[in-house]
């Protein structure tokens, strides 16, 4: 008798075999996602930039034009970078006389509307650079919002 042991597979177990893995990752595979389900298709960014400033300054803003194209409402939770130490959404305001800059609490993209950040007004501050900005390079800015889930958008730098 030889050494070797050749084991005879057989072809129905396979099958059934096959059949219950496909049918088990079929089940498991959307609860993989269920946390965050994409429903991407009415949130659109435009005009995305990261303004450029010296690279001793560790604090930036970062503008965009978010759009809504839905009938619903979308409020937007979190924002936040890799690459920056925390990302927030701001709001310019007069407050006795003096310009503020206050955290926006409650942002929410109304139905068929957008939410315009521009400098002056709402915006994002980026603070905590963890390496000096480039021009034209870009970052990775990373939105979660109620419906729509995560979206991630890419920033350039621009000195403008």
């Amino acid at each position: 008798m030889s050494g070797a042991y050749k084991r005879k597979t057989n072809p129905i177990l396979f099958h059934i075999s096959a059949i219950v893995l496909f049918f088990l990752l079929t089940i498991i595979s959307p609860y993989s996602h269920a946390e965050n389900p994409p429903n991407n298709d009415h949130i659109t960014f435009t005009k995305p930039w990261v303004r450029l400033l010296p690279p001793t300054v560790m604090s930036t803003a970062g503008y965009v034009e978010i759009n809504n194209s839905s009938t619903e409402a979308d409020k937007l939770l979190d924002v936040w970078s890799s690459t920056i130490n925390k990302v927030s959404v701001h709001q310019t305001k007069e407050v006795d006389g003096l310009l503020k800059m206050l955290e926006a609490e409650n942002t929410t993209i109304p139905p068929m509307g957008k939410l315009v950040l521009q400098p002056g007004g709402y915006h994002l501050m980026l603070m905590g650079i963890k390496k000096p900005l480039v021009e034209n390079d870009t970052i990775t800015i990373h939105f979660e919002f109620e419906r729509a889930g995560i979206i991630n958008m890419k920033f350039p730098v621009l000195k403008k």
